[in-house]
C-alpha cells in the first residue's frame, strides 16, 4: 500500500474531486467514515477504489484496528505529489468526526476546494510538460526528414562528404524507421504522464480493418500509372473515406453521450430543488432530467424503467442513466436512499452534490481547453505543415535533377509519401492520447481526417511547376 503501488501519483489527484465528492455525499446524509470509505471502494474511480478496497479488506480481516486507522496509514504512504489528495481526504475524515454541523459543512467545502485546486495544478503542470516533447515531435517530424531527403543529397552532390558520400539506404532507414520509432517513444512517454487517461475501451485490431481498403486502389493506380506517390495518394483517399464512414457513428454517439452526461450532472441540481419543494423522488427525477430536450429520451427511459422495476428504483436508474454516466447514476441512487428518510434532506444533499459536480466539470473543461491548443497544433503539423514543407523541399530538387545529368531524385517523393502516412498514424495516436482516450475508433477517425489531406497537400506541393 506504499508509494510504489501508484505508478503515476497524478492520476490519484485527478480522481480526488470525485472521491471527495462521494465521501462528502455519504457524510452529509448522516453516514460514517466507514460507510464513506466502503462506498468509494465499491463505486469509486479505479485507482482510488483499489486503495480503499485494500483498507476495507484489511479492516474486515482484522489486520488493522479499523478503517480510520487504515486510511491514516494509506494517506501517510502516498508520495509527495499526491499532497492535495491527502489533505482533502484528511479534511473529510475530520469533518466526519465533528459533531458541529456548521463546522462539518465548512470542512467538507474546504476539502472539495483543496481537491479541485490539486486537479487544476496537475492540469497546468501536465500542459506545461508537453512543450518540450511536442516540439521534439515537431522538429523530428518535419525538419529532420527535410534535411535527410533534400539537403543531404545536395551536399553529397557538392562533395561535402568527400569520396564516401552517404548512401540512400541509411537515409531511408532513418526516415522510415528511426524517426517514427523515436516519435513513438515520445508518444508513449506523453501517455504515461497523462493523469487524465481513461480506461481503454476498444483496442481490437479489427476496428482498424477499414484502413486496408485502400490497398486495391493503390495496386490499380500503380498498374495504370506506375507511380508510387499517386498509388499512395489513391490508397489514402480510399482508406481515409472508409475510416471516416466506419468511425463517424461512434464519434457522433460519443459526442452526444458526453453532452448528455454534462446535462445529467446539471439535472442533479434541478432534482435537489424539486425535492426541497416537497415533490416525491420518482416524479422529480423524471422532470429534472426531462427539462432539457437533449435528455428527453433518457427521462422517458427512466419513467419506463421505474414502472417495471418492481420496487427497485436504483436498478431502474442504473439501467436508464448508467449507460450515459455511471457516476451520475450512483449519485441519483444515493439521493433516492436519502429520500426514503427525508425528502427535503435528500434535496439539500442533491443541491450540494450537484454544485460539486458542476465545479469539477468547470475545472476539467478549463484543463481540456488548455490541452486543445496542443492537440490542434499536432493535427495541423501532420495534415498541413509537414506535407507543405516536405513537398516544397521536393520541388526544390527538381531544377537540380534537370541540370545535373544522371542524378535522379524521383524516389524522394515516394519515400516521403510513405513517411507522411506513418506520421499521420502516429499523430492520430498522440492526439487521441492527449484527449485521454484509448479507443481504436477514435484513432481511426482522426487518421481518416488527416491522411487524405496530408497526401493531397504533399502531392500538390511536390508537383508545383511540373
Amino acid at each position: 500500500m506504499g508509494p510504489k503501488k501508484i505508478k503515476n501519483p497524478r492520476t490519484i489527484l485527478n480522481e480526488g474531486p470525485t472521491v471527495v465528492g462521494m465521501m462528502t455525499a455519504v457524510i452529509e446524509k448522516g453516514g460514517s467514515i466507514d460507510s464513506a470509505v466502503r462506498d468509494v471502494a465499491k463505486n469509486g474511480p479505479a485507482r482510488s477504489a483499489a486503495l480503499f478496497r485494500t483498507i476495507v479488506t484489511k479492516a474486515d480481516t482484522r489486520q488493522i484496528p479499523d478503517i480510520a486507522h487504515g486510511m491514516s496509514e494509506m494517506l501517510s504512504s502516498l508520495p509527495a505529489e499526491a499532497a492535495a489528495f491527502r489533505r482533502s481526504v484528511h479534511m473529510v475524515m475530520a469533518a466526519a468526526a465533528s459533531s458541529d454541523q456548521p463546522e462539518r459543512k465548512r470542512m467538507l467545502a474546504d476539502a472539495s476546494d483543496t481537491s479541485l485546486n490539486g486537479l487544476k495544478e496537475i492540469g497546468e503542470n501536465y500542459s506545461t510538460s508537453l512543450n518540450i516533447p511536442c516540439m521534439m515531435i515537431f522538429g523530428l517530424g518535419i525538419m529532420v526528414p527535410m534535411v535527410l531527403m533534400s539537403i543531404l543529397p545536395m551536399l553529397n552532390l557538392g562533395g561535402i562528404f568527400g569520396g564516401s558520400p552517404i548512401g540512400t539506404g541509411p537515409i531511408v532507414l532513418i526516415t522510415l524507421v528511426f524517426i517514427p520509432a523515436v516519435i513513438s517513444a515520445l508518444i508513449l512517454s506523453i501517455k504515461e504522464k497523462n493523469p487524465f487517461m481513461r480506461t481503454p475501451s476498444n483496442m481490437g485490431l479489427k476496428y482498424a480493418a477499414p484502413a486496408l481498403s485502400g490497398a486495391p486502389a493503390a495496386l490499380a493506380v500503380f498498374m495504370i500509372m506506375n507511380d508510387v506517390q499517386l498509388s499512395l495518394l489513391a490508397a489514402a483517399m480510399v482508406s481515409g473515406a472508409a475510416l471516416l464512414v466506419f468511425a463517424a457513428p461512434y464519434v457522433r454517439s460519443e459526442k452526444t453521450r458526453e453532452k448528455q452526461e454534462v446535462l445529467l450532472q446539471d439535472s442533479v441540481f434541478e432534482l435537489g430543488n424539486r425535492l426541497i419543494a416537497g415533490e416525491n423522488f420518482e416524479t422529480s427525477i423524471v422532470k429534472a432530467i426531462g427539462v432539457r430536450a437533449e435528455c428527453s429520451t433518457i427521462a422517458d427511459s427512466v419513467y419506463r424503467e421505474m414502472g417495471i422495476c418492481r420496487g427497485d428504483p436504483c436498478y431502474a436508474i442504473r439501467t436508464a442513466v448508467g449507460k450515459i454516466s455511471a457516476r451520475t447514476a450512483d449519485v441519483f441512487c444515493d439521493i433516492y436512499r436519502c429520500s426514503l428518510k427525508d425528502v427535503r434532506d435528500a434535496g439539500r444533499l442533491a443541491v450540494s452534490v450537484g454544485r460539486q459536480m458542476q465545479d469539477q466539470d468547470s475545472v476539467r473543461k478549463g484543463i481540456k481547453n488548455k490541452l486543445k491548443s496542443m492537440t490542434d497544433m499536432m493535427t495541423g503539423t501532420a495534415a498541413i505543415f509537414a506535407p507543405l514543407v516536405l513537398g516544397m523541399s521536393v520541388t526544390m530538387l527538381e531544377p537540380i535533377s534537370r541540370v545535373m545529368e544522371g542524378v535522379d531524385f524521383g524516389g524522394t517523393s515516394s519515400i516521403l509519401s510513405v513517411y507522411l502516412v506513418e506520421l499521420c498514424v502516429l499523430v492520430s495516436v498522440l492526439t487521441s492520447f492527449l484527449d485521454g482516450k484509448i479507443d481504436i475508433r477514435d484513432i481511426a477517425y482522426r487518421m481518416g481526417m488527416m491522411l487524405p489531406l496530408s497526401l493531397i497537400m504533399f502531392t500538390i506541393c511536390s508537383n508545383i511547376g511540373l
